[in-house]
This record gives C-alpha cells, sequence and structure tokens, in this order.
C-alpha cells in the first residue's frame, strides 16, 4: 500500500500539469508535452501475468478434436467450434508430447511436469503451475489454487513431490478465496500457526543433526525432507503475512447449487467464474483446473454412458456422439472462461492478454490409452495466436511439451532455459 497522507513532488507536479492544461485548452491553445520517463505513470508498468491450466483426466478423441489443416486459416474441427469467436486469441498445437512418458491413465500425473514419479530426481517432479507459483509467492494471498470437478486430477506437484490439494465445491472455493473469517477464528489460526513452527524449528534441528553421519542415498532422502520442511515454513510465513488483510469482496450468487458432483452445466460456470474473480481481484495469479477421470454419467443433454467407457468408444457411432458432446462442453467453458477475460478492460488493454490460458491432457487418445499427440491449445498471455502449429520436427519425432511450458514460464517472468527435460523454446509464438 503505498501512504495517502504525504503529497510527492512527482504528485504535485502532475496536479500543475493538469492546471496548466486546462488554462491553455480553455485559451484554445493545444500542445502536446513530451513523455518524461521520471513523471511516468503507475499505469505505465507492466501488468502481472496470470497461468490457467485446465485439464481433462480422459483425452480427446483426435478424430473431433485436431483441425485437418495448418496455419492461419484452418477449419475448425466439431470440438473446437466454441472457439470459433475467437480464432486470433488461441493456437492449437499437434504432435507435441511427454517423450518419456508412457503410463496411459497414470500420465495425467505427469502432465505439467513430464517426469514420472519413478525416474524424477529430487525436486525435479514439481510441475510447472508450481514453480510459477514459487515465483509469485505470497505477492498474492493464494500463490495457486486448485479445482477439479468429479474427482481429482493429481496434476499439480510441489517442489518437494506433494500432490497439491484441489477444490471440488464452489461454495468451500468461495469461503476459501473470498469470505473472512471471524476474529476468533483468526486468533486460533495464529496460534496453529505458530505452533507449527515450532514444531518445524524443532524437527530441522534433529533432521541437521543426523546430516554428518548417513550415507549419500540417506542424505538425498533428507534432502527432499527439508525440502517440504523449507516448503512449509515459507507456506506459514505467508499465510501469516494475509491473515490480517480483509479478502476482496466481489460479487457472486451464492445460491446456484449443482444437483450432484457431475451437474457440469452448473458446476463448470461457477468454478470458472470463482477463478476469473480470483484473477481480477489479484487474489492469485496460477490455476489449475481439471475435468475429472471417472465413469460417471455426466449430466448433459444427450448423455446416457458412463464418461470412462465412452472414451473407450470402439468407434460406436452412438458412444461417438456423447463423447463430442462432452469434450466439446469442455471446450465451450475454456471459450467461456476467455470471453470473459477478454471483456474484463485494464490499463493496458484487457485481462486476457494479461493471462495464459491452456488447454491439454495426459492422454492424447483415451481409446488405445496412448499418452502421444496430446490435445493442446494454449490462449491469451500476449503471444502470437491464430494458428494450427505442427510440431513434427525434421527428425519425425514430436516436440516435447515442456518447450511450450518453458516458454510461458519465460512469459511467467520465470528466468529459465529449460524445465525439465525441455530441448528449447516455442519461438512460433513469439511476436
Amino acid at each position: 500500500m503505498y501512504p495517502t497522507t504525504m503529497k510527492s513532488r512527482t504528485s504535485v507536479l502532475r496536479k500543475a500539469d493538469v492546471s496548466r492544461r486546462n488554462f491553455l485548452k480553455a485559451a484554445g491553445i493545444s500542445i502536446a508535452l513530451p513523455a518524461f520517463e521520471s513523471l511516468a505513470l503507475p499505469s505505465q508498468t507492466k501488468p502481472p501475468m496470470r497461468m490457467v491450466c485446465i485439464c481433462t483426466g480422459l483425452g480427446m478423441h483426435p478424430e473431433s478434436f485436431f483441425p485437418k489443416a495448418y496455419g492461419r486459416g484452418y477449419e475448425l474441427s466439431p470440438v473446437l467450434s466454441p472457439l470459433a469467436g475467437l480464432r486470433d486469441d488461441y493456437t492449437v498445437f499437434s504432435h507435441m508430447d511427454h517423450p518419456g512418458i508412457f503410463t496411459k491413465h497414470g500420465a495425467m500425473s505427469s502432465i505439467l511436469s513430464g517426469v514420472t514419479p519413478a525416474h524424477a530426481e529430487p525436486g525435479e517432479y514439481v510441475s510447472m503451475d508450481q514453480v510459477a507459483a514459487q515465483h509469485v509467492g505470497y505477492q498474492t494471498r493464494f500463490p495457486s489454487v486448485h479445482i477439479s470437478l468429479a474427482g481429482s486430477q493429481g496434476s499439480s506437484w510441489s517442489s518437494s513431490g506433494i500432490k497439491v490439494r484441489e477444490e471440488g465445491d464452489p461454495f468451500d472455493l468461495f469461503q476459501k478465496l473470498f469470505v473472512n473469517d471471524s476474529d476468533a477464528a483468526k486468533m486460533e489460526r495464529k496460534l496453529e500457526l505458530d505452533q507449527q513452527g515450532s514444531v518445524l524449528d524443532l524437527v530441522r534441528g534433529q533432521a541437521k543433526h543426523f546430516e554428518r553421519n548417513i550415507n549419500a542415498p540417506d542424505r538425498s532422502k533428507l534432502d527432499e525432507y527439508l525440502t517440504a520442511v523449507r516448503e512449509a515454513e515459507q507456506k506459514i510465513q505467508g499465510m501469516k503475512r494475509w491473515e490480517d488483510v480483509p479478502k476482496p469482496k466481489v460479487k457472486f450468487d451464492e445460491d446456484e447449487h449443482a444437483h450432484s458432483s457431475v451437474d457440469y452445466e452448473v458446476l463448470s460456470p461457477l468454478m470458472f467464474d470463482l477463478l476469473f474473480l480470483a484473477i481480477q481481484s489479484d487474489t492469485s495469479r496460477v490455476f489449475t483446473a481439471g475435468f475429472g477421470m471417472h465413469n460417471k454419467v455426466i449430466e448433459l443433454d444427450g448423455v446416457t454412458d458412463g464418461y470412462h467407457g465412452l472414451s473407450h468408444h470402439g468407434n460406436r457411432p452412438d458412444k461417438l456422439k456423447q463423447l463430442q458432446i462432452i469434450e466439446t462442453f469442455y471446450i465451450a467453458q475454456m471459450a467461456r472462461f476467455m470471453d470473459k477475460l477478454k471483456s474484463a478492460r485494464t490499463e493496458q488493454g484487457h485481462l486476457l492478454n494479461e493471462t495464459m490460458v491452456w488447454f491439454g491432457s495426459g492422454l492424447g487418445d483415451a481409446a488405445r490409452h496412448s499418452n502421444r499427440d496430446l490435445p493442446l491449445i494454449l490462449a491469451g498471455g500476449g503471444f502470437k495466436h491464430g494458428e494450427h502449429l505442427d510440431c513434427k520436427q525434421p527428425t519425425g519425432t514430436q516436440t516435447p511439451l515442456n518447450n511450450l511450458f518453458t516458454t510461458m514460464l519465460q512469459n511467467f517472468g520465470v528466468e529459465t532455459d529449460r524445465f525439465n527435460n525441455a530441448t528449447g523454446t516455442m519461438s512460433q509464438l513469439k511476436a
């Protein structure tokens, strides 16, 4: 917060400049003054970048998702039709995946990292969104926010290899983001945080005591343990910083309720509206949103079979029709979210230019349990968009998805040359 009781010399100069401008205007004189860097307004500063990663647990039917042609002016595929009004705001990628992942459904836990737990080095099994969250830290109330519908995605992991918790109920998410606790609850939490801090000091001291007398494998385990302790300490200090800061007041309909965990037509807009409000109020800058992997019947018109069963369609027309309804709904939710961001004006333009919205899945074709040719879209973020990119390399291999993640992290402000197994960046996206 900036002090309001003292006027800086700059503010006085600006006020004097306004007075002179008004006088000249009244006299019928128009003079354009040069731009002085020393008197630059705060609005000229670069706005913070945001990141939203939307995942689906059961891939996308390739024939319904991928456009047939590359470059600009391609014909939209059936599933991408909700994005028709946003052609210049997103990019579709073909022939891109995580080259070392062959874990079928288990790939959802690796979608944002590109590595499997069994082969990860200490600190490597961290998802891309959490690298971004660490970069922001507690500049915002929440370093990151995570939601998932009808079951956990499990795609977001801390640097110590701990799965990040996801919210599945819009009421709980609203309470967390925008409802202030009572004074008694705040006091109780302060005491709890103080106690946790004391315990962490104790266990860290005990761990350091053993450090000199253990072998290399145990030292690696100890490093992971101490990393988790450091993360917990940072979280406690960050939570303490925001304890006495009131949460933002937002307009939100709390009376809207879903019939069940698969009432997507109610749940999805509610959850994405809350993410939009969190972006608009700068409550967080990093988000993941998931459509879960399950075999429940999703409450959408025309859908009568379980989701997982539909993904194993056997090319039956009735199942493919239902699957296309579900997958088109996913893209429609992304398009609706993008529209809200694009309609929200900022000092530099609109929120979509300041927010990267990524869509993808760890499965390419769920019917074959394939982890190749993942369905991927990136929107917003100030990138150059409007194309369907063929990312097949001259060698005939796919481009690593971590090349895109490296580009996104750099755009977010993270100083990195390579995220995990990336081999480069996506220069095609840079204006």
